[in-house]
């Protein structure tokens, strides 16, 4: 069996300690060949930016530097898959990830073609804490395939997906015009999907495929975010017309059955600001894009 030829792009911000371990584990993965590693580097202007440059040379990676005001995530990772890769599979991946074996890669690719045309893998959080038993909702242990046809049935989930670790058919992006001229500054990820949906094509959840994502949030960085996303709802009017099958509510009321039934008391005590936060984030956020639309 001939090796997967892949390039790897990251978009890179501060977190200089997250590289060597990130880099070490690619070179740890089988049955995929690497051909180019892209980092997209947002400059921070300070002496963690002057490591990650001199890593990026060490390391001989191929890289980027974008102003800080300049940043996004669509037409960052659209300038990096236009003008830096080479490869027709081109992996891209969050600084803060961490792949849990050496076939992360070859399971997240082996099944992309010019059918599948977008995969992304499985996420599996291992903070004790209700991003955990978010994870475990959104991020089932059966692989599956959604095309055009399942859009009525699943409405938004049908767009559900993550580019913390997810492989694109480069070709098929480029013919598809990236993300459509999108500037975005979260869900790429959920638009491209609804783009290659629509045109008829099929993306994959790839639940051998697994990496860990943890993060901490602060119930003010939670705000910020879902507010963020709020903003991206009311700005990009493509999701109007789909429902939300699985309501915040539901996965409100998953998080605190699940938190009640293993008794885990730190979930329990964060729950009601948790779901406050995320709530008026949200709200907030729809109501400020469309007073700005």
């Amino acid at each position: 069996m001939n090796d997967i030829i892949i390039d790897i792009v990251c978009p890179v911000y501060k977190g200089f300690n997250y590289l060597e371990p990130l880099y070490n584990s690619f070179l740890t993965q089988k049955n995929v060949k690497i051909n180019k590693i892209i980092f997209a580097i947002t400059d921070s202007n300070d002496d963690e930016m002057k490591n990650i440059l001199d890593f990026v040379k060490e390391k001989n990676i191929t890289s980027f530097i974008v102003k800080k005001e300049e940043f996004s995530h669509s037409l960052t990772r659209e300038k990096a898959i236009r003008e830096y890769a080479e490869s027709k599979i081109v992996v891209m991946i969050s600084q803060d990830i961490k792949l849990t074996d050496d076939l992360v890669f070859y399971n997240l690719v082996k099944d992309i073609d010019d059918e599948i045309v977008y995969n992304f893998s499985r996420q599996i959080c291992t903070n004790k804490s209700i991003e955990k038993y978010i994870r475990r909702k959104n991020y089932p242990k059966e692989s599956y395939i959604v095309s055009n046809s399942d859009i009525e049935k699943m409405q938004l989930m049908a767009f559900f997906a993550s580019d913390a670790c997810s492989a694109y058919n480069r070709d098929i992006f480029i013919k598809l015009n990236g993300y459509a001229g999108y500037n975005v500054m979260m869900n790429e990820d959920q638009l491209y999907s609804k783009i290659i949906l629509d045109a008829g094509y099929k993306k994959k959840y790839c639940a051998d495929s697994v990496v860990e994502h943890s993060h901490k949030y602060k119930l003010k960085q939670l705000y910020k975010r879902y507010y963020d996303a709020g903003v991206f709802y009311s700005k990009v009017k493509v999701f109007d017309n789909y429902k939300s099958t699985d309501s915040g509510l539901k996965l409100a009321l998953y998080i605190l059955g699940q938190a009640l039934k293993h008794f885990d008391i730190p979930v329990l005590f964060r729950w009601l600001p948790d779901m406050t936060s995320r709530y008026l984030g949200m709200k907030k956020g729809r109501k400020a894009g469309k007073k700005n639309g």
